[in-house]
């Protein structure tokens, strides 16, 4: 983490207007409506401080807590407003400071700020400039924290990361990635370049907070110079915020790369190279997690907008019991089908029955009264016309017997199926 000491102030250049515009949820600020709150966001990108709070939760992050997952630009907002992310921010890094009183960190309410002076008050002249600027006082500091400037509630939170960075696991934490051979990336932030006087830029965050480039002004009051005094506190490192999504990268990018200045136009082409496509990385992983937001919200809101359908109940489906009663009136409720089916199948096979019966008695009349015919016209008719008479009635016969046997044969096959089913 970079930690600077605060110089005597010095005029600086105004930061350039920039347009107004809105990039996954980054509130770009407008020189030309100028509300409190982006007055306030444009005042806290000017200074260091903001910067190395970043820079410590981007370092110390698995310390801090893996679940914290805030942005930038939350943490600004939450510095302004004291809203939810700002005690949630302030609760993970008192948790980490012993003595810990959970009952009064976790309770939802207010009770943090009270904690945060507490432990900021005997440490205050170690890790803060001039004196603190609230202190425990029967609750009345909570009220007190609130109607803070945004400045100075950076104030509190960056001393709060200076002592978080003085415990134990903290200084075991920069040990044991120092013992690895190399510091892990996050443990700095990328210097880009600059013109080799007073100026230059830095690259610095990652997919969680988002990512920045920072320039730094290094400035030299001439007094100093005329003394010719090398010790003396008169020098000044002024931090300003130049980018905080990829609009604002590119443009910073095109301005330094047609600078007339070989330094700076060597910054622009290494943002161009090194840091934007990083950023256009994140900003479309960015894009893709907002779009499958509203999505989500699109179909929430469809299904409530839908009117209520009674759909079709499901079928019931019967209890499984694996009791002996059970079993048994189970059994004994197949046996009743089947006692009641073969009855009704006794009962069509006995009509069956006399069908065929009453059909053999008719043929057999039949039978007789053509045998008498044939016998009437033999006598009556010639020859030839007899043995026409006979053919018929025997084709008559031959026809009658294949009705009959195929009557027998569909009865005999109805009672081996019926026996089969018994």
């Amino acid at each position: 983490m970079v930690t600077l000491r605060q110089r005597p102030t010095v005029a600086t250049t105004e930061p350039e207007p920039v347009s107004e515009n809105c990039v996954d949820g980054l509130t770009i600020l407008s020189d030309d409506e100028d509300s409190p709150s982006d007055a306030a966001v444009k005042h806290l990108r000017g200074s260091w401080e903001l910067a190395s709070v970043l820079n410590f939760i981007n370092v110390f992050r698995p310390l801090i807590s893996e679940k914290l997952k805030v942005t930038a630009e939350e943490i600004e907002m939450g510095l302004i407003d004291s809203d939810a992310t700002n005690a949630q921010l302030h609760i993970a890094l008192l948790k980490g400071i012993p003595p810990v009183n959970n009952k009064s960190l976790e309770d939802g309410g207010d009770a943090w700020i009270t904690a945060l002076c507490k432990k900021l008050d005997p440490w205050w002249p170690s890790i803060a400039n001039g004196e603190i600027p609230l202190t425990a006082n029967k609750g009345e500091e909570i009220s007190g924290y609130k109607g803070l400037d945004p400045t100075d509630r950076l104030q509190f939170l960056k001393a709060l990361c200076e002592l978080r960075a003085q415990q134990d696991d903290a200084r075991k934490y920069i040990q044991e990635n120092a013992n690895e051979g190399a510091l892990n990336p996050c443990f700095g932030k990328r210097k880009l370049g600059g013109d080799g006087k007073k100026t230059s830029y830095w690259f610095d965050g990652n997919d969680i907070l988002g990512y920045r480039l920072y320039k730094e002004v290094n400035e030299v009051s001439k007094s100093a110079k005329a003394r010719k005094n090398v010790f003396s506190d008169a020098s000044c490192f002024c931090w300003e915020t130049e980018a905080t999504n990829l609009d604002e990268f590119q443009r910073v990018a095109r301005e330094l790369s047609s600078s007339k200045a070989s330094s700076l136009a060597a910054v622009g082409k290494t943002i161009e190279t090194d840091a934007i496509p990083v950023v256009e990385k994140f900003h479309k992983k960015k894009e893709r997690a907002i779009k499958k937001k509203m999505r989500q919200e699109m179909l929430v809101s469809v299904n409530i907008s839908r009117p209520i359908r009674f759909t079709r109940s499901c079928r019931n489906r019967k209890p499984v019991t694996y009791t002996f009663d059970e079993y048994d009136k189970m059994i004994t409720d197949a046996v009743e089908d089947t006692d009641e089916t073969d009855r009704d199948d006794e009962e069509g096979i006995e009509q069956q029955n006399a069908s065929l019966a009453g059909s053999n008695n008719s043929s057999e009349d039949t039978k007789m009264k053509s045998a008498e015919d044939v016998s009437k016209t033999e006598e009556e008719a010639p020859e030839s016309d007899i043995d026409d008479v006979k053919e018929t009635e025997k084709s008559k016969e031959d026809s009658e017997e294949k009705i009959h046997f195929g009557a027998k044969n569909r009865m005999r096959q109805r009672v081996t199926r019926n026996s089969a089913l018994c």
